[in-house]
């Protein structure tokens, strides 16, 4: 090939990544079931499972790049065998990375996200006041890979996140949380 050709086939390129690029969706609203494997009374693992939910939106700021906000609730009843209950909710925000390939239907991402959770129920650690519930800081680390079905219907295949929480539990206020979600997710708008 001459100079000449390959000049113009990579500003054919860039040209089309920079398309593909204005044209793609700018926000997302998504729905997943969550899983969460948690180690929350004190002292030893004393693992349980918790079942919920949770709902984003995330803003495209570009192809690779989108800001999260994202609320979720897990719930367990009777926890081993002390019978009391624990809900956690979350509201975390972040940034999320994709790997985005031309013509790709599978888009694998990173994601880092901090913010609240807030436990309630009667295993909840109680706060100052005496109530059941408490809110501490929480980060989830993690990624996941999402299916592109159509431009504007994603099911997000699997989700995994290293889920920290630091409620007070006479040991090391530290729980190690495994996260699983999976769902669907709407984009809609183009920039």
């Amino acid at each position: 090939m001459t100079m000449r050709s390959l000049l113009a086939l990579l500003l054919l390129s860039i040209a089309s990544v920079n398309l593909m690029a204005q044209t793609q969706p700018s926000n997302e609203i998504a729905l997943d079931y969550t899983y969460l494997h948690t180690n929350a009374p004190p002292g030893g693992c004393g693992c349980f499972s918790m079942n919920g939910g949770s709902g984003s939106y995330a803003y495209h700021l570009g192809p690779q790049f989108a800001t999260v906000i994202e609320v979720g609730a897990v719930h367990a009843a009777k926890v081993d065998a002390s019978g009391l209950d624990l809900t956690l909710t979350s509201y975390l925000a972040g940034p999320r990375f994709y790997y985005r390939r031309p013509y790709a239907r599978f888009v694998p991402y990173g994601q880092v996200l901090l913010g609240a959770v807030r436990a309630t129920g009667g295993l909840a650690p109680a706060n100052s006041g005496g109530a059941s519930s408490s809110t501490v800081f929480g980060s989830a680390l993690g990624g996941g890979v999402e299916f592109n079905i159509s431009r504007t219907i994603t099911l997000r295949v699997a989700q995994v996140d290293y889920f920290v929480t630091t409620f007070y539990n006479k040991v090391d206020d530290h729980q190690n949380n495994l996260r699983i979600s999976t769902g669907a997710a709407y984009h809609f708008g183009k920039r």
